[in-house]
């Protein structure tokens, strides 16, 4: 499987074979970039390889052969860690940790001032919960609360698996603005199976078949 590289991809991805059980590669021989200043949308049917993708980007999951790199780091890397942001699909949440305690946790873990990401969380609508404990709050706003922890700061690749599940209206509108200023300067790689039409990607690299295609968005 190959796609169109990138000249200075934030993440890269060359000669790739990984799995979960020996001799059933899920990805074999899989290339791809993705670079700075796009918003690149991935999709494929169940067990083509998405999730997959997403923890190869996180440095969670290690290839069998070839490698993944991110901002010119190893992606398993400590110091790749700053440079990328990941949001799985199901939140983790502390249940009898607050929505404020939970963003400030983020935010000092990350090293940066919790501030902005309180004011997002207001935006998100948060505010009348932001003292509750997350095992309270509805599916919504635990989404929104993973959102905003995952996304903090400043970074060069965000990848999101699946981030508009349970939102709301006004949630998804707001993801999707964020979603574009972030893919002015940084690549942004969103996992959906049914994305907002009103979220155009720049490229999207589909998955199923005996070869992932890569395109430019609509």
């Amino acid at each position: 499987m190959h796609s169109t590289p990138h000249t200075d991809p934030a993440v890269d991805i060359v000669d790739l074979t990984v799995g979960y059980e020996t001799d059933k590669p899920v990805l074999d021989g899989f290339s791809s970039s993705f670079g700075r200043g796009a918003l690149t949308l991935v999709r494929g049917e169940n067990g083509s390889g998405k999730s997959t993708l997403v923890e190869l980007c996180s440095g969670y999951l290690k290839p069998w052969r070839g490698e993944v790199r991110v901002a010119g780091r190893a992606a398993s890397s400590p110091a790749a860690r700053r440079n990328r942001r990941v949001c799985r699909t199901d939140p983790a949440l502390y249940p009898h940790m607050t929505v404020r305690d939970h963003l400030v946790f983020a935010a000092r873990c990350a090293g940066i001032d919790a501030g902005p990401g309180l004011a997002r969380a207001e935006r998100y609508g948060l505010g009348p919960w932001m003292d509750d404990d997350a095992g309270a709050l509805s599916t919504g706003n635990r989404r929104k609360v993973w959102l905003t922890m995952c996304t903090l700061g400043d970074f060069e690749v965000a990848v999101l698996d699946e981030p508009f599940n349970g939102l709301d209206a006004d949630g998804r509108d707001l993801l999707c603005d964020e979603m574009r200023a972030w893919s002015a300067d940084a690549a942004v790689v969103l996992v959906a199976h049914a994305p907002p039409a009103a979220l155009t990607p720049d490229r999207v690299l589909d998955l199923d078949g005996p070869g992932a295609s890569i395109a430019k968005g609509d």
